[in-house]
């Protein structure tokens, strides 16, 4: 019975994802499943190849700034323990979301949940990730899910690349355990764009002694010049996203046996402003309105901005 049950999944998730091109009757090219609906099937153009990103300061590198930034602190307000699994249920429970697009999972059976034109892969590495901002879309592409090191931003129309970013040179530590190599590889885990300043998280998903240390960064970027403005010290941000609030990023770090916390970080410099200690590592950090859920490994926190 289980064995039917699961052919009759495959089966389904085959024929939701199975497409084929056709043309309407004004001459546009779409995609059509075997559910019965449809996209367009014309992707943006990419006239250009991605820029290639200098090769980033992996000991971090704090700014100096003639504003003086509004910070502020984090309390707890309440920790309880999860069912490790139930991610779905804390998102609900919480009214929470992520400004994430689903993207398309061959393996999964997923046809995925992307905008019109959004190109699905690029020179041979598949989209792995889609974020959406107020203004932007953010595109993600790797040879794996495990990987991503080119982004693409396009409006949020979705008819115009803006820009086109190869972080090759970010992917790889000077120094690592060459017999981790296979699992060091530091991927584009979060990304959004304030005042034409880019802040992109790094990172891998492993022990930090693989990469001697010089894993998880949030860096600043001027989309002007593509210079990098900061980056943060190491093990600070390997979380699913981070929070822009104010003048301040709240992020988190953790793995394992490795000691877990959640930072906030000055958004003008780059420095880390306030350690809070976690239980374990972070997942997900959410801000609604004046409170801030983490989720981590085993942990659900509150946090009340101050």
């Amino acid at each position: 019975m289980r064995q039917r049950l699961f052919t009759a999944f495959l089966f389904c998730s085959l024929l939701a994802f199975s497409q084929r091109k056709a043309t309407t009757e004004d001459g546009q090219l779409i995609l059509v499943y075997d559910d019965g609906t449809w996209k367009s099937g014309v992707e943006l153009e990419l006239s250009k190849d991605p820029m290639g990103m200098d090769r980033p300061p992996f000991k971090g590198q704090i700014a100096t700034s003639n504003t003086k930034s509004k910070t502020f602190t984090l309390t707890q307000v309440s920790v309880t323990k999860n069912n490790i699994t139930d991610d779905a249920d804390w998102f609900a429970n919480n009214n929470l979301s992520l400004p994430t697009y689903e993207v398309p999972n061959s393996f999964r059976g997923i046809a995925g949940k992307v905008p019109d034109k959004t190109p699905l892969a690029y020179n041979g590495n598949k989209l792995v990730e889609a974020i959406y901002a107020d203004k932007y879309n953010f595109f993600v592409y790797g040879k794996d899910f495990a990987s991503g090191f080119l982004l693409l931003i396009t409006n949020k129309k979705n008819d115009s690349a803006l820009h086109f970013l190869d972080f090759g040179n970010y992917v790889l530590s000077p120094e690592y355990v060459k017999a981790d190599l296979d699992f060091i590889e530091q991927r584009i885990n979060w990304v959004t764009i304030e005042d034409s300043i880019m802040y992109i998280a790094h990172g891998h998903s492993t022990y930090a002694a693989s990469s001697k240390g010089m894993n998880a960064y949030i860096s600043a970027i001027n989309l002007k010049n593509y210079k990098t403005i900061w980056r943060t010290k190491p093990l600070v941000n390997n979380s699913m996203n981070f929070e822009l609030y104010g003048d301040m990023i709240i992020c988190g770090y953790g793995f394992t046996a490795e000691p877990d916390f959640l930072y906030t970080i000055d958004k003008r410099t780059g420095a880390v402003v306030q350690t809070l200690p976690l239980k374990s590592g972070p997942s997900y950090i959410i801000r609604k309105g004046e409170k801030v859920f983490v989720r981590t490994y085993n942990m659900d926190y509150v946090f009340k901005i101050n």
